[in-house]
């Protein structure tokens, strides 16, 4: 279904500037793990600067819904989808932080595949967002990508999760790498949750 040009192309526009930052935080996130130690603090400062991006983004998507009277999608749809979008960033957001806070010893191979996913997600997102305008079938072929980007990152966490009790030998350094594991897990999960709140529009639409 596509919406005729109207004032509603200005918070298409809106949306589209707002995803971009999933894709930039996903990017900065997988430079962090895969730097060294010292270089993390720097590439997190970074990180935080997109997500205070972000922040600003959502709050001119928010305002944008609040000040228009006719939308092309249900009010309520539109605040759940700019802020889920703002809740992927905030948590890759958390989980530099945690990286360079608790500063665990070594990550598990598996987080490699875990910020792989997560950049999948975020590019297959701000490509469906930046199209919203035109609900079709590659706008129903996203949600089901991203469902099997989030079983995918599902496996990986709890073959990490187990490996790691198993073969514990420092309980310390086990809660430091699960705060990690953790949190990136929540941020795949979230994505979840956006491509759920496009599908509810898409089938209202159609």
């Amino acid at each position: 279904m596509a919406f005729k040009k109207s004032k509603s192309d200005g918070l298409f526009e809106l949306l589209a500037d707002q995803s971009q930052y999933l894709v930039q935080a996903a990017d900065i996130l997988t430079k962090i793990i895969g730097a060294d130690p010292q270089s993390r603090s720097a590439l997190n400062d970074e990180l935080h600067k997109v997500e205070h991006r972000a922040d600003e983004a959502c709050h001119t998507v928010l305002r944008k819904v609040n000040q228009s009277f006719v939308l092309p999608f249900d009010r309520e749809d539109l605040y759940e989808l700019a802020s889920v979008v703002d809740d992927c960033i905030d948590l890759m957001d958390e989980a530099g932080d945690n990286i360079v806070l608790y500063k665990p010893g070594h990550l598990p191979d598996g987080v490699n595949t875990q910020v792989e996913i997560l950049r999948n997600c975020a590019a297959l997102s701000h490509d469906t967002l930046g199209q919203l305008s035109v609900i079709n079938e590659k706008t129903r072929d996203f949600w089901i990508e991203i469902n099997q980007l989030e079983n995918q990152g599902d496996q990986v966490y709890r073959k990490m999760v187990s490996s790691l009790f198993e073969n514990a030998t420092d309980a310390l350094e086990v809660m430091k790498v699960k705060l990690v594991l953790d949190v990136i897990e929540d941020a795949i999960d979230a994505f979840e949750k956006l491509s759920g709140t496009i599908e509810s529009i898409a089938i209202k639409e159609s």
